[in-house]
C-alpha cells in the first residue's frame, strides 16, 4: 500500500503516489533553477508544467487514476532533464527520446493566429500540412466561389481552437514538446514581440508625426483666417466708432428739436454732473479704442505667425488702457449714481376752490391754433428748445378736511444733495389751470436739459369735500378717508388704484 496526494498540475487535478509527488517536485526545482538566470523564465516553467499534465494525463488513460513513479519518469524522459540545458549551450543538445513516447513529433490541428489574416485557420493548417499557406487560402477562395468556402470556414474556425501556448504552437508545427523546444519557441516569440513593438511604436511616431504636422497646418491656416476677420471687423468698428463719439453719426432716436442725439448729447441727460460724465467718457473712449485696437494687434499675430518685441509692447499697453477705461466708468457711473441719493418734493402752487362739484379734464394741446386729437406711436426722449418734454402726470385724491376743494401741485425730482433736488423740482414747468369749477391738468411737463434725467415728476393732490361731487375726464368718483392714486396720460383713459 503506497501513500497518494491530490495536486494541481497544469491546472489539473491528479491524484498521485507520494514517491511520483517527490520525483516531480525534485524536476521542477531543477527546472526553475537552471532557468533563473533566463528571461521569461516563469511562463516556460508555467508550459512545461501544463504539457507535464497532458502527458500524464495520456498515461492514465481512462481506466487508472492514479499517477505512478514510472508515468513521472516517464514524462521526464519526454521532456528532458533540466541538466541538459545548461551543460553547454554552444554545443547542439543531444536527447533521447524512447519510443514509448507517442507525443514527440505528434501534430495537432491549431489555428495560427501569430501568422493568421483572420482567424489563423489557413495558416495552422497549412502549417499542420507543412505546406505554403498561400496554397490553402488559394483552395478556400475557390470553395468560396463554389458556394461552400465561406460556412466551411466559420465552422473550422469555431471547431478549431487556436495556438495560444509556446507547447501549443510546438504541437501545431509537429516538433517535439520539451525543455530546449519550449525555451526556444518562446525566445523566438519574444523576439517577435520585440520587432512587433518597435515596428508599432515606429508607425505610431509616423503617424503622430504626420497627424501633428496636418493639425499644425490646419490650425495656422484657421489662425490666419481668424486673423484677416479680426483685423476686417476691427477696422470696422474703429470707423463706425470714431463716427460716433466725434458726433458725425447720432444713434439715439428723439423726438422734437431732433431726431437722434449723438453717444455724446445721451451721455449728458443720463450724468448731467459733470465730475461723472467726464470720468464715464473718458472710459468709453478707452475701451472703445483699445478694444479694437487689441483685437488689430492680435489678428496680425495670427496672420504674420511672429512680430517683434516692439509690437508685442501692444499686448501690454492695450489691455492697460482698457483696464483703466473699465476703472473710470466704473467710478463714473458710482458718482453718478450718487445723484440719486436725495429726494425733494416742492409745491408749486396751492388752490382753494368754493364751488359745488368739480371737473378735472386734460388739457388740451393747441398746436397753430389747432386743437390735437390723438398721438400714438413710440415716444423717445424728447427735446424741445432746450427743454427735456415728459408726459405722465401722478393724479391723487382723498377726502378734504373741510367743506372746499384743495388742488396742490407737487413738483419733484432726485439730486446728489438737498439743495440741488430742491432747484431741480422748482425749475420744473407745468401748466394746471382753473377755469370756474373745471381744473385743467396738462398731461405734459418739462424741465432743462442741463438738469439731466432725474426722476422729475409732477403729482396734483385733489381734497374733495363730503358731499360734493368730483369729476375726472366726465366720470365721477367717490373720495373717503384712503388715498387714489392714478397717472394721466395724453389722450388715454384714466384708472386710479387705492394708494
Amino acid at each position: 500500500m503506497k501513500k497518494t496526494l491530490s495536486i494541481h498540475l497544469g491546472r489539473q487535478l491528479f491524484v498521485i503516489e507520494e514517491d511520483a509527488y517527490d520525483r516531480l517536485q525534485a524536476y521542477l526545482k531543477k527546472l526553475e533553477a537552471s532557468l533563473a538566470n533566463e528571461s521569461g523564465s516563469a511562463e516556460i516553467v508555467e508550459d512545461i508544467e501544463m504539457r507535464f499534465a497532458e502527458l500524464l494525463r495520456q498515461y492514465l488513460g481512462d481506466t487508472r487514476q492514479v499517477v505512478t513513479i514510472s508515468d513521472v519518469e516517464q514524462a521526464v524522459a519526454s521532456l528532458g532533464e533540466p541538466e541538459e540545458i545548461t551543460e553547454e549551450p554552444e554545443q547542439p543538445k543531444q536527447q533521447t527520446y524512447t519510443s514509448s513516447d507517442n507525443s514527440n513529433g505528434q501534430k495537432r490541428m491549431y489555428r495560427d493566429i501569430d501568422n493568421g489574416i483572420l482567424g489563423g485557420l489557413a495558416a495552422g493548417l497549412a502549417a499542420y500540412l507543412n505546406i505554403d499557406p498561400v496554397f490553402v487560402r488559394i483552395i478556400f477562395v475557390i470553395f468560396g466561389m463554389m458556394g461552400f468556402g465561406f460556412p466551411l470556414y466559420i465552422i473550422l474556425w469555431i471547431i478549431v481552437p487556436s495556438a495560444k501556448t509556446p507547447s501549443e504552437r510546438l504541437q501545431m508545427r509537429g516538433k517535439p514538446v520539451n525543455i530546449d523546444t519550449l525555451k526556444e519557441e518562446f525566445e523566438k516569440t519574444a523576439g517577435r514581440l520585440k520587432d512587433e513593438t518597435i515596428q508599432a511604436a515606429h508607425k505610431f511616431k509616423s503617424n503622430n508625426e504626420h497627424l501633428t504636422k496636418q493639425a499644425s497646418q490646419f490650425l495656422r491656416f484657421i489662425g490666419k483666417v481668424t486673423g484677416i476677420f479680426l483685423i476686417g471687423g476691427s477696422l470696422i468698428w474703429l470707423i463706425v466708432f470714431t463716427l460716433v463719439v466725434s458726433g458725425i453719426i447720432d444713434i439715439v432716436p428723439m423726438t422734437g428739436d431732433q431726431e437722434y442725439a449723438s453717444l455724446y448729447e445721451f451721455l449728458k441727460l443720463v450724468s448731467p454732473v459733470n465730475k461723472s460724465f467726464s470720468l464715464i467718457w473718458i472710459g468709453i473712449l478707452l475701451v472703445g479704442f483699445a478694444s479694437p485696437l487689441l483685437s488689430i494687434a492680435v489678428g496680425v499675430r495670427l496672420l504674420l505667425g511672429k512680430v517683434n518685441k516692439y509690437f508685442k509692447l501692444n499686448f501690454i499697453i492695450l489691455p492697460s488702457f482698457m483696464f483703466l477705461g473699465i476703472i473710470l466708468g466704473i467710478m463714473g457711473s458710482i458718482n453718478s449714481a450718487r445723484d440719486y441719493e436725495v429726494y425733494s418734493e416742492v409745491e408749486n402752487q396751492h388752490l382753494t376752490i368754493q364751488a359745488d362739484e368739480l371737473q378735472l379734464e386734460e388739457l388740451p394741446m393747441i398746436v397753430n391754433n389747432r386743437r390735437i386729437v390723438s398721438n400714438g406711436g413710440i415716444d423717445f426722449i424728447s427735446v424741445h428748445n432746450g427743454k427735456i418734454m415728459e408726459h405722465g402726470v401722478h393724479i391723487k385724491y382723498r377726502e378734504s378736511a373741510d367743506s372746499s376743494f384743495h388742488v396742490m401741485q407737487v413738483f419733484s425730482a432726485h439730486g446728489i444733495d438737498r439743495t440741488t433736488a430742491q432747484k431741480r423740482s422748482m425749475r420744473i414747468k407745468h401748466d394746471l389751470r382753473l377755469e370756474g369749477n373745471k381744473l385743467l391738468v396738462d398731461p405734459y411737463y418739462s424741465f432743462p436739459v442741463s438738469d439731466g434725467l432725474r426722476n422729475q415728476e409732477i403729482e396734483v393732490v385733489i381734497e374733495v369735500p363730503k358731499g360734493k361731487k368730483f369729476f375726472i375726464n366726465n366720470l365721477e368718483v367717490k373720495a373717503d378717508e384712503k388715498d387714489y392714486v392714478g397717472v394721466m396720460y395724453a389722450d388715454e383713459p384714466f384708472e386710479a388704484y387705492e394708494d
